[in-house]
């Protein structure tokens, strides 16, 4: 084993040398070579990507990088160059595809600034992308960019409306009228998906001289390839090698309220990277509350709030959330500990038994109602 290491060690080196030099049939002999020594490591496979790309042989090249990036359990890198390939071949929807798993990977990652960027990238490559356009409404919603997440909740309608799911889409609708009430092009979208073309055929007859009115329906999405399964399961993988590794080592924390705390961050942010599985839940379908979506977004701003010390501010976001159908334990002991501190001990009393129902934070929860006490 050791001595193939070598030998695969050093054909790897020989290809990166040609690939300089633009010997590329050289590389490609070489780096033939290393895979057929260890079929399954992803460096002679960027190599080889390369040196078929030097030959102009893209669909190869993009074969080649498909390969590393599989067996590099997911390395945002190579994930890159598939995008970048698929691009250049043409095949934009498999390129969007391709960018929104990226997003979801630095999602798990907690980097949000490249996960928003990657899936703007995606639905500009692929206008049909509903999971980029979910992602992109929260991650406005909770920013405070009230016009565009307006945009992606009509986004996120109009692609609803053309698959027939009518109630789906009104909710995202609705949704997209809470940030701005007084909204024209969000009233517009509402009766368009209520009553269709037909809403403004009367308004067309009588005045001849206007043009139709523009559809507001996009092309179906395409069916989702072999290659968008596989880089989730990349992504998964990618995240459990991560959580593999040991954690620095920390204090521990013997007192019950600051576990809890920080229980209830994590619980929280958990949430927030939760899929919803049930479309009712998603959209906000099942009953009167608000939609997965939008709840996630206050529970971020919440989050966002309550770590810069704004602390009547964060109490807002988690009620809303709370009135809008979310029931974690976690987010009734966060408003228990964020109202003992405003001194509404009412409110305490009502969040802290509702949580304290849950045995992680049964004992916290007598603890700040004991505080209330003194």
């Amino acid at each position: 084993m050791a001595n193939n290491r070598e030998r695969y060690a050093e054909a790897v080196r020989r290809g990166l040398s040609y690939n300089i030099e633009k010997n590329w049939s050289a590389a490609l002999r070489e780096f033939r070579q290393a895979i057929q020594i260890f079929p399954n490591e992803p460096v002679a496979y960027t190599g080889l990507g390369e040196a078929c790309f030097g030959l102009n042989q893209i669909d190869r090249a993009l074969e080649c990088y498909k390969l590393a990036a599989r067996y590099s359990q997911g390395d945002i890198r190579y994930l890159n160059k598939v995008a970048d390939f698929q691009e250049r071949l043409g095949q934009l929807g498999d390129a969007g595809k391709t960018y929104m798993a990226i997003g979801e990977i630095y999602l798990r990652q907690r980097d949000l600034d490249n996960a928003e960027s990657h899936w703007l990238r995606a639905v500009r490559l692929e206008s049909g992308l509903l999971g980029a356009h979910q992602r992109l409404a929260t991650v406005y919603q909770r920013q405070g960019k009230t016009k565009q997440a307006v945009r992606e909740y009509l986004a996120i309608a109009r692609i609803l409306q053309v698959r027939g799911d009518k109630e789906k889409a009104l909710q995202m609708c609705y949704a997209a009228l809470r940030l701005e009430p007084d909204s024209q092009e969000v009233q517009t979208a509402i009766d368009l998906v209520k009553y269709g073309e037909d809403a403004f055929r009367e308004e067309e007859e009588t005045d001849i001289d206007l043009p139709a009115p523009p559809s507001i329906t996009p092309e179906l999405e395409p069916a989702e390839p072999t290659i968008a399964d596989t880089i989730r399961q990349m992504a998964a993988v990618f995240e459990q090698e991560r959580q593999k590794q040991p954690p620095p080592p920390a204090p521990v924390n013997t007192d019950p309220v600051d576990v809890a705390l920080k229980l209830a961050q994590e619980q929280l942010a958990e949430e927030l990277f939760r899929d919803e599985e049930d479309e009712a839940e998603l959209y906000g379908t099942s009953g009167t509350g608000l939609s997965k979506l939008e709840r996630d977004a206050l529970i971020g701003q919440g989050m966002d709030l309550q770590s810069r010390g704004r602390t009547q501010d964060a109490v807002t976001c988690y009620d809303k959330a709370v009135q809008g159908g979310l029931k974690l334990p976690a987010v009734h002991f966060t408003l228990g500990a964020l109202y003992l501190e405003l001194g509404d001990y009412e409110q305490v009393t009502y969040h802290l038994e509702r949580a304290g129902q849950a045995k992680e934070y049964w004992q916290a929860s007598r603890e700040l109602l004991g505080r209330i006490e003194d």
